[in-house]
């Protein structure tokens, strides 16, 4: 069998080890206004079936960059930890 040809999804979640709806929150967040306006996430390639999207297994690289160089939890604010330090 051989490997398909792109990401879904499913697989883009495993790579960047978040759920399939949490790539899909960061594609909405990419939207103009979004958290991620600034540094969308990669649009993807193409839409299987007309909805569903996926992206080039070449773009792997392209994904991981850009989940790696998201800002990490609290940053730009939030919410004070209730830890004291």
């Amino acid at each position: 069998m051989s490997e398909r040809p792109f990401f879904d999804l499913k697989d883009v979640g495993r790579i960047i080890g978040v759920s399939a709806r949490t790539v899909s929150r960061y594609m909405a967040w990419s939207k103009e206004g979004g958290r991620y306006a600034s540094r969308p996430f990669p649009k993807p390639d193409d839409r299987a079936g007309g909805r569903s999207p996926v992206w080039l297994r070449s773009r792997y690289d392209e994904i991981l960059d850009w989940h790696t160089g998201r800002p990490g939890r609290g940053v730009g604010g939030g919410k004070p930890s209730h830890r004291p330090q």
